[in-house]
Formats: structure tokens, C-alpha cells, sequence
């Protein structure tokens, strides 16, 4: 559509729900006769799924750089208990591509009574699927062009699996190497699965949990074979060769505690468990220290030049080189052991602490604290009352380029300077509600913003201009170019019912490639930093990295193209009997009326990425293309 265009849309029935996909700006519509996809470029009805017909949009769930998205319906008693025995109802997943609307995959019609895992792999264009059919549990391969069962694995045929009537199992992992085989895990029987055939090729019992190398030829195995008084005292790992299922080391390594989590880092295994931690140099097997201090609780290490700091509880040490605490006193950091997140921001030699309850900076050599005081983000009641909610009281974004990291909490707003011995200045004054607005971060400032509030601030924390418009009561606006900007790719990966390990791992180490520039060092995973893209997209030259065959080129098309409207904002506000659309320049603080529409419509959603404005009312939708 041309510049200032309008463009209306009739459907046969009442549209019921809408969105607009985050990574291929496709709208999705639903109404009672299934669920519809309309193209942003020519704003057409592309595509219509009758099978969706009793889908809902609060079942739905996107995957990060892909066209997919899975509609995952869980039972009216969402119970884990039931769900993981063969005689119960458990969650129903449909994937579909919302390019064309193909169902990719759809579990009720494969005959599945649970589905508990499901992982894309985009080399063998298939669906694999872990769950619940015909009370056997299973794990298949579907192909995603033809819908055709491939091949399938029945844990009763295993040899391992017995007594499975009623039967409740653990958590399952199921994850890729190299080759595309596949390794899955359950009620601590370990599988090895060729990707291709279906045919078993391995299997091992007693397997408490496994983990995969970068390179994905290695396979870690941890299991507890000890007698039941020493079960929380010691787990042994094997380092296995994904093509001769070979140990890798001379014997295996045995660590203290059990095994809560573990990472990577530089060709080391971080291994986190109950008692501590220990790192294991991947080629050897050799243990840093024969056993760290008792360090329970680990929610956080991250590394030094010299040894590493670790958030333990409600607290802050530092371990030493031998596995020692290196500080008289560990350095309280929080007011509940369930705040989350915290963030380490290491300075050569001091670390800046913010949890969303109190910040300070630390001497990384002796753990005293810079600040007399520590600067209090939230009282110890409000952190307590809000633990369980799901709005979001507390935010840090990452401004890379100046080495700041703005702080927004409970309706005061902060600029934290790593490299400053000064605590940050306190700006209040904001009429947001308690959940956190969204920020935009410019060359000169920061936008905060939220139900058409505006707050721009300098990096020095002075305010230049705030506007407010009146609020229409219902509306929706993608506002980001960068939907993970805020979230984080981790963090909108672990909320999907999806095993994300090969198409993330996938992303990780495109982002992390010289063609996309550094990344930031926001620590929030429990090991080492969060990792949030930093770099320019005009530096992305080749996405064969990527190994993902689904139309991935368009969305970084889609990506690219938003930044061109980066420095401006689309806003709806009703006004007597029309709503205004008002473009407001960021940097400037000016704004402009550039249409006024009939307020009759009930609906709307703004796409600042493809500077498009959806309106809707009973049957139609108007589009309005606002792009300069």
C-alpha cells in the first residue's frame, strides 16, 4: 500500500481475537470458523485454518526468529502428576507456519493423549514428538511438509521401561548432536536415537540428567549409582563421543552434591549442584578443586580474571581460585531468596549489584561495599507481597553503546554507571501503574512509556519533555523492532511449552559470530551473562549460519526494515468522535496529528515495525499505512 493509505478487511463471522506476529508482522484472526492470517505487505487474507476453530490465543506461543507458533491447550486439571501417567489427559499441541497457515503438526489428530515435549528439526524438516498414545509412551518423528510418521519408539519395546500402567515419570530432556540423533531421557533411562531410522543405538539406566558441548559431539551424562545414605552427597559425569559413544576421559568425574544446572564457558563444563560448584575442563576431565566451599542455594556465578562471584542465597561472595571464599563476610544483596532477576556488572576492580531490592557496589578484592549505603529499589514487604505476580515491578535495559543500564522500579527511575563510585540520582514523578513501562533507548536519552504516557530523560537523568494523551480502554501495540529487547531471548524461549535447545543454541551462536558484533555482559543466567544483541543488523551478511529453511530471510527483512522508524512513535487517542493518530518524533518531543479515524471501532493494534494500524469492529478490520 502507498503512504497514508487505508485498506478495509470483511470476514464472514465476528472476529473474536486478534495479534499481530512478533517476527513476521503477519495479523492473525480469529473468528468461529478458525483462525486467519492476513499479509502485512499487501494486507490481503493470505490463508484460513479450520482446524483452529477451538484455539485460543491465550494458548499461543512464538518461536524466536521463526514463522512457527503452537497453540498448546492443557487440560482443566493442569496437574503434572496426572499428566505424566499414561492413563490421563494431558496438554494438546498444534504448531502451524503463519506464513500459509499449513498445520505443521496437530496431536490430537496423530492420536496423541499428551504431548509433553516437542522440538522442530528444520534439517530433516520434521516434528519431534515426545508424549502419550494409545497408553504408551512414545517418542516420534513427523515430517512438517507431508505430515507422514517417519518413524516412531516405543519405551515398552526399550527393555527398559517396565511396570508402565499407571506409572508416574520425571521430567524428560530430549536433545540433538551434530548428526541429528537423537538423545532422549526419562524416569533416568537414557535413549540414543538415530534421527533417521528410528533405530535405537544406545541406551544406559540410572541417568539422572544429561547435558550437550557447544559442538555438539560431546554428550555429559550424570547419574547416582552410590549407596541411598550418600544419594545427596555424590554424582558421577561421563563425557561420552556422540559418534562411538566412546568415553571421552580416562574415568569419571564425581562430583559433590547433586546436579542442579550446568553451562559452558571456554571449553570448560560449569557444573552447579546442591553442595557448590566445580568446573571440569572438557578435554581432560580434570576438576578445578577437589570440592568447593559448601555454597547451597547458587543462583548466580559469574566469572572473574581471578576466581568468580556467586550469588548464594540472599548473598554475595567471592570464590577463589581453589574453590575457597576469598571475603570475611558474604555481602547481603537481597531481601528474599526468591528475587529475581539480579545482576552483576563486573568492573575491574568492583562490581555493581542490582537485585530489585537494593543496589551497591562491591570491592571485588575484599567485599566491602563502595556505598554507605545500599540503594534501596523496593522495600522488603512490597518485594514479599509481589513475588507472584506476573506483571513486571522491576526492569534494567542495557545501554550498550554508553555503558549505562537504565533502572525502572515501582515509579522511580535510575541510570546506573558501572564505572561511577556515585550512586545514581533518584527520578520520580511518573504516573505509570505498578507494572513497568517500556523504554527506547536513544543517542540522547531514554523514552519511557506506557498506556500513552511519555517520559524522555538525558543519560544524566534530567527530564526534556513528558506528554500524555488520553487512552482508549482497549488496544495493543507491538512496540519494539526488537520483541526480545526487553524479555530477553532466553526468557521468551524457557516460557514456551517447546524444547528450544537446538533452534536456540542455533541463534546463540549466530548472534554471538563476528558478522553480528559483540554482545552485552548484563549478567542473568545463573552462569556467566545474559546475553542481549548489541549489534548493527546492516552487519548481518549471511544466515546460512542459521540451518533454519522457513522463510527466516523475511523476517530479518522485517527487522531491518522497522529500524528506519526507530526515532518515532504511533499513538491512538480518542478525541470527541474520532481517534487521533498522532506521530510523536522521540528525540525532538514534537508530535503531529497525521489522521483521525471513526472512534466506532471497539479494537486496535499498532505495528511501529511496519508503521501499520489495524482497527476492528465486529466483522472488518481498517488498516491505515502510515509510513512516511
Amino acid at each position: 500500500m502507498s503512504a497514508l493509505s487505508q485498506q478495509k478487511i470483511e470476514f464472514a463471522r465476528n472476529i473474536s481475537e486478534q495479534r499481530i506476529n512478533s517476527y513476521t508482522g503477519t495479523l492473525l484472526i480469529k473468528t468461529k470458523n478458525g483462525v486467519y492470517g492476513v499479509d502485512p505487505e499487501t494486507n490481503n487474507i493470505s490463508w484460513g485454518n479450520e482446524d483452529l476453530k477451538k484455539a485460543s490465543f491465550s494458548e499461543y506461543s512464538e518461536i524466536p526468529f521463526t514463522p512457527i507458533v503452537l497453540f498448546t491447550q492443557k487440560p482443566f486439571i493442569n496437574s503434572k502428576a496426572l499428566s505424566q501417567t499414561l492413563n490421563s489427559k494431558g496438554a494438546s499441541k498444534k504448531i502451524i507456519s503463519v506464513y500459509n497457515g499449513k498445520m505443521l503438526f496437530d496431536s490430537e489428530k496423530e492420536g496423541f493423549k499428551a504431548v509433553n515435549k516437542t522440538l522442530i528439526l528444520p534439517q530433516r524438516k520434521a516434528i519431534l514428538v515426545d508424549g502419550v498414545k494409545d497408553k504408551e509412551l512414545l517418542i516420534s518423528l513427523f515430517s512438517y511438509e507431508s505430515g507422514e510418521l517417519l518413524w516412531e519408539v516405543k519405551a515398552s519395546e526399550t527393555g527398559f521401561f517396565k511396570n508402565l500402567k499407571g506409572a508416574f515419570f520425571d521430567d524428560e530432556e530430549v536433545m540433538l548432536d551434530a548428526d541429528q540423533n537423537i538423545y532422549w531421557l526419562k524416569n533416568k533411562h537414557l535413549l540414543k536415537i538415530d534421527g533417521g531410522s528410528g533405530e535405537i543405538l544406545f541406551e544406559q539406566e540410572k541417568v539422572t540428567s544429561i547435558a550437550m558441548n557447544a559442538s555438539q559431539d560431546v554428550l555429559f551424562v550424570f547419574s547416582n549409582s552410590l549407596e541411598v545414605k550418600k544419594l545427596d552427597e555424590e554424582n558421577s559425569i561421563t563425557a561420552l563421543n556422540c559418534s562411538t559413544m566412546d568415553s571421552v576421559w580416562q574415568k569419571p568425574v564425581n562430583i559433590w552434591g547433586n546436579i542442579s544446572d550446568t553451562a559452558q564457558d571456554h571449553g570448560k563444563l560449569v557444573v552447579i549442584t546442591s553442595k557448590g560448584f566445580n568446573i571440569i575442563d572438557i578435554p581432560t576431565g580434570n576438576k578445578k578443586w577437589e570440592r568447593s566451599d559448601a555454597l547451597p542455594l547458587i543462583k548466580k556465578i559469574v566469572p572473574l580474571d581471578q576466581g568468580y562471584l556467586v550469588v548464594q542465597d540472599n548473598f554475595l561472595v567471592r570464590i577463589n581460585e581453589r574453590g575457597k571464599k576469598a571475603w570475611e563476610k558474604k555481602v547481603k544483596i537481597t531481601f528474599s531468596a526468591l528475587e529475581n532477576p539480579i545482576y552483576i556488572l563486573e568492573n575491574k576492580e568492583s562490581a555493581l549489584y542490582i537485585s530489585p531490592s537494593q543496589a551497591n557496589v562491591v570491592n571485588i578484592k575484599n567485599g566491602i561495599k563502595t556505598w554507605e549505603e545500599n540503594l534501596r529499589l523496593n522495600t522488603a514487604g512490597f518485594i514479599s507481597r509481589n513475588l507472584k505476580l506476573s506483571e513486571t515491578y522491576f526492569s534494567i535495559w542495557n545501554d550498550s553503546d554508553h555503558k549505562l543500564f537504565p533502572v525502572y522500579s515501582e515509579k522511580r527511575f535510575y541510570i546506573f554507571d558501572p564505572a561511577s563510585t556515585e550512586a545514581p540520582e533518584m527520578h520520580d514523578g511518573f504516573e505509570f501503574t505498578r507494572t513497568a513501562p517500556n523504554l527506547k533507548i536513544r543517542k540522547s536519552g531514554y523514552l519511557l512509556f506506557r498506556d500513552n504516557l511519555f517520559y524522555f530523560h538525558n543519560r544524566s537523568g534530567e527530564q526534556l519533555y513528558q506528554k500524555s494523551y488520553p487512552k482508549h480502554s482497549s488496544n495493543s501495540i507491538l512496540s519494539g523492532t526488537w520483541y526480545w529487547e526487553k524479555r530477553g531471548l532466553g526468557t521468551a524461549t524457557s516460557a514456551l511449552g517447546f524444547v528450544g535447545n537446538q533452534i536456540t543454541g542455533t541463534l546463540n551462536s549466530v548472534l554471538v559470530s563476528a558478522d553480528l558484533g559483540l554482545l552485552s555482559n548484563v549478567s542473568s543466567s545463573i552462569y556467566g551473562t545474559y546475553l542481549s544483541y548489541q549489534g548493527s543488523l546492516d552487519k548481518l551478511t549471511s544466515l546460512d549460519q542459521m540451518d533454519i529453511d522457513l522463510n527466516v530471510r523475511g523476517i530479518f527483512d522485517r527487522i531491518k526494515a522497522g529500524r528506519k522508524n526507530e526515532g518515532s512513535l504511533l499513538i491512538v487517542s480518542p478525541k470527541d468522535e474520532v481517534f487521533e493518530i498522532i506521530r510523536l518524533d522521540i528525540d525532538q518531543g514534537t508530535d503531529q496529528v497525521i489522521k483521525t479515524v471513526d472512534n466506532s471501532y471497539s479494537d486496535f493494534i499498532i505495528d511501529q515495525v511496519a508503521q501499520q494500524i489495524y482497527f476492528f469492529k465486529k466483522k472488518t478490520v481498517l488498516v491505515e499505512n502510515l509510513q512516511d
